[in-house]
């Protein structure tokens, strides 16, 4: 036997000990290669997710915020047809925020103006809580213009006898409608937005006859 004879196992193992460390290495690249596309993947799949719920939540919610707006046109209105409102109303009608800080609709919810008229509130805890978060925080009457209406009378020289004559108003009503807004103030606190909040600004000119 030629006196290499022994040496040839250690040369054939230390070759198969190199391809077995360097086949262990891939292995390691390619394991780490898949992970980041598997993380790559639920990030987007997350984000797609969030993008969606968002989406669901404004499509749900917006049409509450525009209820509180239109809440806020119903109780102005109201109020116009009150002694303060008259008042307001025959004198400047300048801007007037109703729904501010000590105003007479200030903390108005679209609660208690959706309870039927002559009926008690027999709604569930759960759509009463829901009501409760959507409210507004602005309410501003506005007159614009005021036309008199000449009563009928009779023919000039028969009579000095004429009906009596009527104003009609001009008012632009403008309303910030709020879904689920935490407020400081009349301002949104950012720090407790949630994904889920609305907010809708509404703009209405009504023609009011005392």
């Amino acid at each position: 036997m030629s006196h290499w004879f022994p040496r040839r196992p250690r040369i054939v193992q230390d070759k198969l000990s190199a391809r077995n460390s360097a086949q262990s290495g891939l292995a390691l690249v390619v394991t780490l290669i898949l992970l980041l596309v598997l993380m790559v993947m639920g990030a987007g799949i997350a984000y797609i997710a969030s993008t969606q719920a968002d989406l669901v939540a404004a499509v749900a919610n917006k049409p509450v915020s525009i209820e509180a707006g239109e809440t806020c046109f119903d109780n102005a209105i109201e109020w116009l047809d009150t002694s303060s409102g008259k008042s307001w109303v025959n004198g400047v009608g300048a801007p007037y925020d109703l729904a501010s800080a000590g105003n007479p609709l200030s903390g108005k919810t679209i609660l208690a103006d959706t309870v039927p008229l002559g009926q008690t509130d027999s709604r569930s805890a759960k759509f009463k809580e829901r009501a409760g978060r959507a409210s507004y925080s602005s309410c501003i009457v506005e007159k614009l213009a005021s036309t008199a209406s000449l009563g009928i009378g009779n023919e000039v020289g028969t009579t000095n006898g004429y009906g009596l004559s009527t104003f009609t108003y001009t008012i632009r009503i403008t309303a910030i409608g709020n879904f689920n807004v935490p407020l400081t103030g009349n301002k949104i606190n950012k720090t407790f937005w949630q994904s889920n909040s609305s907010r809708s600004i509404l703009e209405v000119v009504v023609s009011y006859t005392p």
